[in-house]
């Protein structure tokens, strides 16, 4: 069985008396490829990243999971602050 290496990735930065925001994610190799899981190792999601040579596969890891945060939306999809338009001055 493959190694599930735990990954811990910071979503909103502690500022003033709000601690941040982490997300924690699994990962694990298999066939020369980055897979996303679950903590008993099981793929998540379907998706997959070759290893190229000269790869960090933890960095792979982490830019999927930061792509999967995305792609999931809705309001707390990836805090990002949405101002409201201002009219003209």
């Amino acid at each position: 069985m493959t190694d599930v290496h735990k990954l811990t990735i910071q979503v909103r930065a502690p500022r003033g008396t709000d601690g941040g925001k982490v997300e924690i994610g699994y990962w694990c190799t298999a066939d020369q490829h980055v897979v996303l899981t679950d903590e008993n190792g099981r793929p998540i999601g379907g998706e997959k990243r070759l290893i190229g040579p000269g790869d960090d596969p933890k960095l792979l890891a982490i830019s999927m999971m930061r792509a999967r945060r995305r792609r999931s939306g809705g309001p707390h999809g990836n805090d990002r602050i949405i101002y409201p338009r201002m009219g003209r001055i």
